[in-house]
C-alpha cells in the first residue's frame, strides 16, 4: 500500500497554490475535470482546484465510481498523487490508474490496490509507475472503508516531460503597465533571476507582457522571483493570451500562487490546455509581500514553432439514435488545414455546455433519461488548441410512458345532496410530471380536476352511485383506478293495505254490485249503492 507523500507534490497553503519542486508541474491543474457521479456541492472542478479542503464525492452506496482529468493530449506520465482533506480519519480505497487516448477505452495503468489514506502523513499516497503516454487520466474507485463513496480532494499528475525546454520569452521585446525605478519588463527575459520587474506601486492591477513575434503554441509558463534575501509571499496573478496585443483573454484563471525561497527556487509553474496565442501577458492584482506585481523571469514553453491559427473544417452532419436511455451520437470527420498542427479530436457539448472530449473516432454515446430532452452539437480541435465552429445542432425529445402511482385511499361524505370525495396524492417518476386526477362516477368519466386531493357531486339522496379516481401526468399516461367507494340512497318506507279481506257493509246495493266486491281484491269489480244514479 502506498502511504508516503513524496516531497515533491505540489503543497497547499491557506488555499494557495505552491510551486512543484521536482519531477515537473502538477500537469492536472486547469484542465478538464470529470466524474462518474457527483454528491451535491462536491463536484468534479474539486478535484485540481488546488485546494485539499474542498472534495469530490461520488454518489453513495453504487461503486465502482471514477474521476479522471483531461491533460488536453497525450502526455508523458509516470505519477499521481491523490488527497484528501488534512482533517479526514484514517481510511482505505481501493483503487487503478487508468488511461485512455480517447476517453473512451481505457486500460489500468497500476493495477487494484487497496491505498491507505491517513491524516499522519498529510491524507495523501502517491502512486509511481512506469512512463506511459496517455491524455485522460482516470481513478477507478472500487471500495472506500470510511464511507460508501468514491472520494478525492485532489487528483495531481506528473510526468516525464512537459513539452519543450526552450524558454520563448527569452530575449523578446516586452512591454509593461509601469514601473517603479529602474526595474524596467526587460529584466524579466534576460535570463537572470537576481534582476526583476517591479511594476508601479499601489496601482493595481498591474501586467507584463511578452511579445513572441508570431502566433506559437504554448502550454506553461514559469515564474520566477530572486532567491537571495527574498521572503516567500503571494501574488494573485492571471496568465492572459492575445493575437493583436490589444485585445487578451485569460489562458489561465485568475489564481493566488506562493513564492517561496525554499521550493522550487521561488518558482511557480502554470499549466494550462495548449493554445495558440502571440502576445502572454501575467496580469498581477495582488501581492501579500509589496505593493506591486514583481517578477524576475517570466519564461515561456510549449510546442513552440507553430504558427497554426486555422481552425479545424466543422464537422460533417451530426445525428444520433435513441436506445432507452442511451443517445448515440454519429457526426463526419473534420480535416485540419494543410501544413497544420494536425486534428487532435473533437468537443461534444450537451445542452451547450462541455460534457466529453474524445479523440478522433466520429461516434460517442450518453446516457440520459428516457424523459429528459436534450441537445447537442460537436466541435473539432486540432494540435494547436483552435476550435472549429459548431456543428449542426440535434435534440433528443423525452418521452413519458411511465404512468403515475395509484391515488390513495378514496373516501367520502355525503351532506343533503352534496358528496365530498377524497383521496391520497399520486406520485409521478416518469419525467413528464403529475397533471392531476380524473374522477369517475358508476364507472363513467365526471371530471377532470388539477393536482387537488378533493371533489364535490350533487345526487338524490335517493340514488346509489359508486365513485372512483384515476391519476394523470403531464404525457397523458394515467394511473390503475383506485379503490370504490359507494353512497348507498334511502327509500321511501312501505305501505300496506289494512282493509283487504275485512268484513263490509253498506245501506243496500244494486243487481251483483255488493258489499264483498269492495274487499274482494279485484279492481274489475266493485260496489254500488240502490239510490245513487250509475256513472261510467
Amino acid at each position: 500500500m502506498a502511504t508516503a507523500v513524496a516531497a515533491a507534490v505540489i503543497a497547499t497553503v491557506g488555499g494557495t497554490a505552491v510551486a512543484h519542486a521536482a519531477g515537473g508541474p502538477n500537469l492536472a491543474l486547469g484542465k478538464t475535470a470529470s466524474a462518474s457521479t457527483t454528491n451535491g456541492q462536491n463536484a468534479a472542478g474539486n478535484l485540481n482546484d488546488g485546494n485539499a479542503g474542498s472534495y469530490w464525492e461520488s454518489t453513495n452506496n453504487a461503486f465502482p465510481q471514477w474521476a479522471q482529468i483531461d491533460l488536453g493530449g497525450s502526455t508523458g506520465v509516470d505519477q499521481v498523487v491523490l488527497k484528501l482533506p488534512p482533517g479526514w480519519g484514517t481510511r482505505t480505497q481501493t483503487l487503478a490508474v487508468q488511461g485512455s487516448q480517447d476517453g473512451v477505452s481505457f486500460a489500468n495503468v497500476t493495477a487494484p490496490q487497496g491505498h491507505v489514506f491517513n491524516p499522519a502523513g498529510g491524507n495523501a499516497v502517491t502512486i509511481d509507475f512506469p512512463a506511459t503516454s496517455t491524455r485522460f487520466v482516470r481513478i477507478h474507485i472500487t471500495a472506500n472503508t470510511g464511507w460508501p463513496a468514491g472520494q478525492l480532494s485532489e487528483l495531481e499528475v506528473y510526468g516525464t516531460t512537459t513539452g519543450s525546454t526552450t524558454n520563448l520569452a527569452q530575449g523578446r521585446p516586452t512591454t509593461e503597465s509601469g514601473h517603479a525605478d529602474v526595474y524596467a519588463s526587460s529584466r524579466a527575459v534576460d535570463g537572470n533571476q537576481s534582476t526583476y520587474w517591479e511594476s508601479t506601486n499601489h496601482a493595481f492591477p498591474q501586467w507584463l507582457t511578452v511579445d513572441l513575434g508570431t502566433a506559437t503554441a504554448i502550454d506553461r509558463v514559469v515564474l520566477k522571483l530572486p532567491t537571495a534575501g527574498w521572503a516567500t509571499r503571494t501574488q494573485t496573478l492571471a496568465v492572459q493570451g492575445s493575437t493583436n496585443g490589444s485585445t487578451f483573454t485569460d489562458v489561465a484563471a485568475s489564481r493566488t500562487y506562493t513564492f517561496d525561497p525554499a521550493v522550487a527556487g521561488n518558482s511557480v509553474t502554470v499549466t494550462f490546455n495548449r493554445t495558440t496565442t502571440r502576445y502572454v501577458r501575467i496580469n498581477i492584482t495582488a501581492n501579500s509581500a509589496w505593493p506591486a506585481g514583481q517578477l524576475s523571469e517570466v519564461e515561456i514553453y510549449g510546442p513552440g514553432g507553430g504558427t497554426d491559427t486555422t481552425p479545424p473544417s466543422v464537422p460533417g452532419t451530426l445525428s444520433y439514435t435513441a436506445s432507452g436511455t442511451t443517445i448515440t451520437l454519429n457526426w463526419g470527420a473534420s480535416t485540419d488545414n494543410a501544413g497544420g498542427s494536425g486534428l487532435a479530436g473533437y468537443d461534444i457539448y450537451r445542452n451547450g455546455a462541455l460534457v466529453h472530449s474524445v479523440g478522433t473516432v466520429t461516434t460517442w454515446a450518453d446516457t440520459q433519461p428516457v424523459a429528459a430532452t436534450v441537445s447537442y452539437y460537436v466541435r473539432a480541435r486540432d494540435n494547436a488548441g483552435n476550435r472549429s465552429g459548431n456543428s449542426n445542432t440535434v435534440t433528443r425529445t423525452g418521452t413519458d410512458s411511465i404512468p403515475p402511482t395509484v391515488p390513495g385511499t378514496l373516501s367520502h361524505s355525503t351532506s343533503g345532496n352534496t358528496i365530498t370525495l377524497t383521496w391520497g396524492a399520486s406520485t409521478d417518476t416518469g419525467g413528464s410530471g403529475l397533471a392531476g386526477y380524473n374522477v369517475y362516477r358508476d364507472g363513467n368519466l365526471i371530471a377532470t380536476l388539477g393536482t387537488v386531493l378533493t371533489y364535490q357531486d350533487s345526487q338524490p339522496p335517493t340514488a346509489t352511485v359508486s365513485y372512483q379516481v384515476r391519476a394523470r401526468d403531464g404525457a397523458g399516461n394515467l394511473s390503475a383506478f383506485g379503490n370504490t367507494t359507494t353512497r348507498t340512497g334511502s327509500q321511501p318506507p312501505t305501505c300496506v293495505n289494512v282493509a283487504q279481506g275485512k268484513t263490509m257493509t253498506a245501506s243496500g246495493s244494486t243487481f251483483t254490485f255488493t258489499p264483498d266486491k269492495a274487499n274482494d281484491g279485484q279492481l274489475g269489480t266493485y260496489w254500488e249503492g240502490a239510490a245513487a244514479t250509475r256513472r261510467t
